[in-house]
C-alpha cells in the first residue's frame, strides 16, 4: 500500500492519478492526503474502491497519528508514503517516520523550489537596474538575460542581499535538507538530475518521474492521454497562453506577453488574437484585457484540451522557472506547436537535441530547424519572429507539431516511465535497513 501526502493542486492531479492506477495494479491499495477540500471528481475517478481520499487538516498531529492507524487497521502496513513538494516532507514525515518507521519516505520534488526563485532574482534585479534612473517600468528579454537565468546555481546563492535572495537561499537549504531526510527522490527531469548531483546528493536515491502521459483507452484519466482530436493547420487560429495565476513565472510572462511582445505581433498579423487563460488572474492580469488589439484574458476554463486543440500556436515567454512545463505538455498532446524561451524548454529535450544544445555555441539555435516541438526564443525580436514564423508556415508548423508529438512519447510516455518510478520504488522498499544504514546524513538529520 502506497500513501500520497498531501495532494495540493491540478499540476499534482495531472501527474498523480496515473501514477496511483498504475501502483493499484501493481501494489495494492493507494491513498491520498489532502489538505484542502477534495473535489468530487476524485471521488469517482476509481470505480474498484482501491484509491481512496483523506482529508488532513493542518496542525492537528493527533488525528493524523490516528488516520495513519486507521489506515493500517483496514489496509495493511504502509509500504511507502509520497510527499507532494519539500514542504509536506517538512509538516508530515516526523508524524510517519513515528507511527509507521518502515514506510519509505519518497519526495516528489515537482521541480527544485530555489531554482525558480533564484531565477527570479536575477530577473527582478534586472529590470530595477535597468529602470533605476527612469519612471519607465519596462521589462526585457535578452540574451544576455536568459544566459544567466538558465546557468544559474542556487547553492551559489548567498543569504544576504534582498528579501527575495534570503527565501531563495532558506529555501535552497531546507530543500536540502529534506533530500537527505527522505529514501527515494523522484525528479522531474534530467536537467535538475544532474544539479542534484553536482549538490551531492547520490544516484541510489534520485528517480526519474516526470509526466505520465497515457494513449485514450488505457483507463486513465483524460488529462493525461493525448487529445482524441487534432485540427489542422487551416483549422485552427490564434494564439494561446495557459497558466495558473498563482505561479508569479505566469505573471511575469503575461505582462512581457502583453507590453512587450504582443503589440509588435499584432502589427504583422492583424488579425491574430492573443487568448490568455489561467486560474486566479489578478486584477493587474484581468485590466490587460484589450479587444481592440486582441489581447483576450479568459480566466479560468473548463476544458484546456479543447482550447489547445484549436489553437494554432501556444506562447510561453518564460523569464523565469523551473521543472518541466506542464502548459507544453498539455500543448502536445492536443497537436499545438509551442514558442518558448530555454527556460520554457528546459528538461523537455531528447538525448539529440541535448547533446545538439551542448555542442553548439549558439545554445538553441540548432533546435528551430525543426527539431523541437516549435520554437525556441532567447530575446524579445527572436521571440517575436518565432511566433510570427510558427504562425504562418504550415509546413513548419506541421514539423513542430510531429516533433512535439515525437517527444511527447519519448519523454512522457507514461507506460514507460510509471515502471521505471514503480520499480525504483519496489527496490528502494526492500532494501530499505541498508540504505538508511549507509545514508549518513540522512542519519543525522532524524
Amino acid at each position: 500500500m502506497i500513501f500520497f501526502l498531501p495532494v495540493r493542486d491540478l499540476a499534482v492531479v495531472v501527474r498523480l492519478p496515473p501514477s496511483a492506477f498504475f501502483f493499484v495494479m501493481s501494489l495494492g491499495s493507494v491513498h491520498f492526503g489532502c489538505g484542502a477540500k477534495i473535489p468530487e471528481s476524485l471521488h469517482t475517478v476509481d470505480e474498484s474502491n482501491t484509491i481512496h481520499w483523506h482529508q488532513i487538516e493542518p496542525n492537528r498531529s493527533g488525528k493524523m497519528k490516528t488516520l495513519l492507524r486507521d489506515i493500517q487497521n483496514d489496509h495493511g502496513p504502509i509500504s511507502a508514503v509520497v510527499f507532494d513538494r519539500f514542504y509536506a516532507e517538512e509538516a508530515f514525515s516526523f508524524r510517519i517516520r513515528e507511527i509507521c518507521p518502515d514506510a519509505l519516505l519518497v519526495l516528489d520534488m515537482q521541480d527544485i523550489h530555489s531554482l525558480r526563485l533564484g531565477r527570479q532574482c536575477l530577473v527582478e534585479e534586472t529590470d530595477r537596474h535597468r529602470n533605476k534612473n527612469t519612471s519607465n517600468r519596462s521589462m526585457r528579454m535578452t540574451k544576455k538575460l536568459m544566459d544567466k537565468v538558465m546557468e544559474f546555481d542556487p547553492s551559489l546563492l548567498n543569504s544576504t542581499g534582498s528579501k527575495r535572495r534570503e527565501k531563495a537561499y532558506d529555501t535552497f537549504l531546507r530543500e536540502l535538507a529534506s533530500v537527505y531526510r527522505s529514501d527515494l527522490v523522484l525528479v522531474c527531469s534530467t536537467d535538475e538530475m544532474k544539479l542534484f548531483e553536482s549538490w551531492n546528493i547520490h544516484k541510489r536515491k534520485l528517480v526519474p518521474a516526470s509526466f505520465f502521459c497515457m494513449e485514450a483507452g488505457d483507463g486513465m484519466p483524460s488529462k493525461t492521454t493525448t487529445c482524441p482530436t487534432s485540427y489542422a493547420f487551416g483549422d485552427r487560429k490564434d494564439f494561446v497562453t495557459v497558466g495558473g495565476f498563482k505561479h508569479a513565472p505566469n505573471v511575469d510572462a503575461v505582462k512581457l506577453l502583453r507590453y512587450e511582445i504582443w503589440p509588435r505581433i499584432r502589427e504583422r498579423l492583424p488579425d491574430a488574437r492573443m487568448h490568455v487563460y489561467g486560474a486566479y488572474p489578478p486584477p493587474l492580469i484581468l485590466s490587460m484585457q484589450d479587444e481592440k488589439s486582441g489581447f483576450i484574458v479568459h480566466g479560468q476554463v473548463e476544458d484546456i484540451d479543447e482550447v489547445l486543440s484549436k489553437s494554432r500556436v501556444l506562447l510561453a515567454p518564460l523569464r523565469f522557472g523551473a521543472g518541466v512545463k506542464g502548459k507544453i505538455v498539455d500543448a502536445w498532446r492536443c497537436g499545438c506547436p509551442v514558442v518558448t524561451t530555454p527556460v520554457g524548454a528546459e528538461g523537455m529535450m531528447g538525448e539529440d537535441e541535448r547533446s545538439d544544445v551542448a555542442s553548439d555555441g549558439n545554445k538553441f539555435i540548432k533546435m528551430n530547424d525543426g527539431r523541437w516541438g516549435g520554437l525556441i526564443a532567447s530575446d524579445t525580436d527572436e521571440f517575436v519572429d518565432a511566433a510570427v514564423k510558427a504562425y504562418t508556415q504550415k509546413e513548419l508548423w506541421e514539423r513542430y507539431q510531429g516533433k512535439g508529438s515525437d517527444l511527447l512519447n519519448q519523454l512522457f510516455n507514461g507506460r514507460v516511465n510509471l515502471p521505471v518510478v514503480e520499480s525504483g520504488i519496489r527496490d528502494a522498499v526492500a532494501s530499505l535497513r541498508q540504505r538508511r544504514r549507509l545514508d549518513v546524513v540522512g542519519a543525522i538529520l532524524w
